[in-house]
């Protein structure tokens, strides 16, 4: 109908009203999820920077890869250890690998401040079309968690501590290569969806393979194994493995600050590189299962090459004498094969609602 004084056409009014606010919602939302997936973005790969020059800076300090091998390997000095923000100030001058400790100090609070704007624009969006709030809760917990472990970081004696860091900076990064997926694509459900039980067990391998290594690094047991498939000590026996996997566990030092090479050290070695083949193994398996899915193809190329690559690091850090590039790059391809398994559970868990 039309005001019988203007003539103007009403209705036509509220209809172009009712769009243009619609329109205007629609814009807004859609720039808060621009800045949300950009965040995401910047956050994942300031993760990955973290993880990768933690890993090198922790292994070059207990020297890896140092000259004359492995007599240099191991030696501690614990009355000495400083905590890391010590690198900021007058007394950091001096200490070793201070280029690297500089970066990972200024990355991961540059990574600190993106995680608690991610936090907040995840409570501004509501986020429940992509994770919910859980995963977003989760991320913010553990970089506070990181935070405080890398303040209050006594030594490396306390292999609980390296734990700490390490599998704290690999969840980061799974939480965040998840968060951002399931804001970047709608996954409708699928025949592929069975597949689910596969990939949460190749997740969880890998996970686990992870945490042996990492175990076997905090407590020192990279020459215990000089050979593939022999130990200097046995290692052989529940006496070792218990020893071994005690969770309270301490590094052992002589008077001159040593690590003392324990027989279960070699448990510990082994242990890693018989789940390594277990592991490889069924991933292999998957892969070969994936191949009539075209969807999953680059996903599965992904998990193959890492996998293919950790098992021909690993190999070769044995046969040259634990050289430093190649246990960096062994930590780097691990954390490769956990976001290409977590890239898998994404595109086989369908979404009920598309991601803003």
């Amino acid at each position: 109908w039309r005001n019988p004084q203007s003539g103007v056409n009403l209705a036509e009014v509220n209809v172009f009203s009712s769009w243009a606010g619609q329109h205007k919602i629609y814009s807004k939302r859609r720039g808060l999820g621009l800045i949300f997936r950009s965040l995401i973005s910047l956050s994942l790969l300031l993760t990955l920077l973290m993880v990768i020059l933690s890993a090198y800076i922790r292994l070059a300090e207990v020297g890896i890869g140092c000259e004359p091998w492995p007599d240099c390997y191991a030696v501690l000095h614990p009355e000495t250890e400083q905590k890391g923000i010590t690198v900021l100030t007058d007394q950091g001058r001096d200490m070793a690998h201070r280029g690297a400790r500089l970066a990972h100090r200024y990355i991961a609070s540059t990574l600190g401040l993106f995680i608690v704007v991610l936090f907040f624009q995840a409570l501004l969006r509501n986020e429940s079309r992509g994770t919910g709030l859980g995963v977003p809760i989760a991320i913010l917990l553990i970089t506070i968690f990181l935070s405080l472990l890398g303040y209050y970081t006594p030594s490396r004696d306390v292999p609980l501590i390296t734990m700490g860091n390490l599998l704290g900076g690999m969840a980061m990064l799974g939480l965040l290569w998840w968060l951002m997926q399931r804001n970047a694509e709608i996954v409708e459900p699928g025949e592929t969806s069975q597949l689910r039980g596969l990939a949460l067990l190749a997740l969880g391998l890998v996970i686990v393979q992870i945490t042996l290594g990492g175990w076997s690094s905090a407590n020192y047991a990279s020459v215990a194994c000089p050979d593939l498939l022999s130990c200097d000590s046995p290692w052989l026996g529940a006496a070792q493995y218990g020893d071994a996997y005690a969770v309270t566990r301490e590094v052992k030092l002589e008077a001159s600050g040593r690590v003392i090479r324990e027989a279960s050290l070699g448990a510990l070695t082994m242990s890693h590189r018989g789940f390594a083949l277990l592991t490889a193994a069924y991933l292999a398996w998957l892969v070969r299962k994936l191949r009539p899915h075209p969807q999953l193809k680059n996903t599965a190329l992904a998990m193959s090459l890492f996998s293919i690559n950790l098992v021909i690091a690993g190999v070769s850090m044995v046969w040259f004498a634990m050289p430093l590039f190649l246990v960096s790059l062994h930590n780097g391809l691990a954390a490769g094969l956990l976001i290409s398994c977590v890239q898998l559970l994404h595109r086989l868990t369908p979404q009920s609602t598309a991601p803003q």
